[in-house]
């Protein structure tokens, strides 16, 4: 999507066309954990982080996805699901190599999980 250059989500550390020497968060600042920051918004319904990095994780990401959709139908408020997924060319890596990675580097930093979600009365 980028073409390999830093996003806000680079993790520190982390190498980039535009980063050859890693995320220095001194003179960069640490990356932006986007659903942690949205969840915080007023009017907003649902927040979720999924990846679609295993067959079970895709199911989730499918199930976030359509809930996110039924939320905004609803009018319950604004949704954001953000999609934790592997970037093997970015990376420089084979597309194993970038899915071990997500987990042992990515996900710890960004876990997937549900930030915000509507009270069982208002669905």
């Amino acid at each position: 999507m980028t073409g390999g250059q830093m996003a806000p989500t680079t993790l520190e550390g982390q190498k980039t066309t535009t980063s050859p020497y890693g995320r220095d968060p001194e003179k960069i600042g640490l990356p932006l954990k986007m659903a942690e920051i949205v969840s915080q918004f007023e009017r907003v319904a649902y927040v979720e982080r999924v990846s679609c990095n295993t067959p079970a994780n895709t199911r989730k990401a499918k199930k976030a996805l359509r809930n996110a959709f039924e939320y905004q139908g609803k009018k319950l408020g604004t949704t954001f699901i953000e999609v934790a997924s592997n970037c093997p060319s970015g990376w420089k890596m084979t597309p194993e190599q970038s899915l071990k990675w997500l987990e042992e580097r990515v996900f710890p930093y960004y876990p997937l999980k549900v930030f915000k979600k509507p009270d069982k009365k208002e669905v």
